[in-house]
Parts: C-alpha cells; structure tokens; sequence
C-alpha cells in the first residue's frame, strides 16, 4: 500500500457484517469507507484504491456531528439512503471540507453496472464497535451493519 493509498476488508462480527478501513488522511478514510459501503453491497470482501469511476449524478451533503465516528455513521447512512432510495451507488466525491464534526462534500452516484451489482442489502449502519482513530500516522475505522 503507498502512503497516499487507501484499503477497506470485511471481518467476521457475530451476526452482522464489519468493514476496517485505513487511510492516510481523515478525508481518505471518508472516500474509503463510501467505496467500502459499495464494495460490500456488492458482496465483494476487500478493496483498494482503484481508478476513478464516473458519476452521473451529483449531491451536495452537509453533515454536521459531535464527534468523528458520528459524522463517520452519519456519511455512511446519507450514501446508503440515497442507494436504497434512488438505486444509485456512490463513486466518489469532492469534499470542500472536512475536520472531525463538519463535512461539506458534492458526493457523485451512478447507476449500478455489471462491476457493482447489488447482491447484499444492508438495513443500516450501526454504532456498534464503532471506531474512527488515528493511530501510527494513518486514520483507521471500523464500522458494523446491520443485515
């Protein structure tokens, strides 16, 4: 992995289904993590930073939070509701801005393909286990859904 590179994986948790992400910065983590949630949907068990997929729909997100692993859940939950209720999946995004309780961000959806074909529906992303730290210079979380 490169230092500007970034990785998601699933792990075994009881009855649901956990991601671990690590990133090099905290904005890394958040593109992850919505690359993830896809990757997830999509039954695939690990990921990395890949080319650039392009969106065809747009969505200014603002999100406001107590602290980084609410405004981590809250991300999550924003790109996992507008999957479930438009059928759009997320393929990126510009984040304007970023620290551990504000995100300002126009995330970019598009129609799933033969590559991201939804074969799991999640029912939510949980705050169970939750973790967002930074630890030996990169960002890592670990986050729990509900199937």
């Amino acid at each position: 992995m490169s230092e500007s590179s970034w990785r998601w994986w699933t792990i075994e948790h009881t009855a649901d289904l956990a991601m671990e992400i690590e990133a090099p910065s905290l904005e890394l983590l958040f593109l992850a993590g919505g690359h993830g949630l896809v990757g997830v949907l999509c039954g695939r068990e690990t990921g990395c930073e890949g080319p650039e997929v392009r969106s065809t729909s747009w969505r200014e997100l603002v999100l406001e939070a107590t602290d980084p692993e609410v405004l981590f859940v809250d991300w999550l939950r924003e790109l996992l509701y507008i999957q479930t209720r438009e059928g759009m999946v997320f393929s990126g995004a510009e984040i304007e801005k970023l620290d551990e309780r504000c995100l300002f961000a126009r995330a970019g959806f598009r129609d799933p393909g033969a590559d991201s074909e939804i074969e799991r529906e999640l029912k939510g992303v949980t705050y169970h286990d939750l973790r967002v730290e930074r630890r030996d210079g990169k960002w890592h979380a670990r986050v729990v859904f509900d199937l």
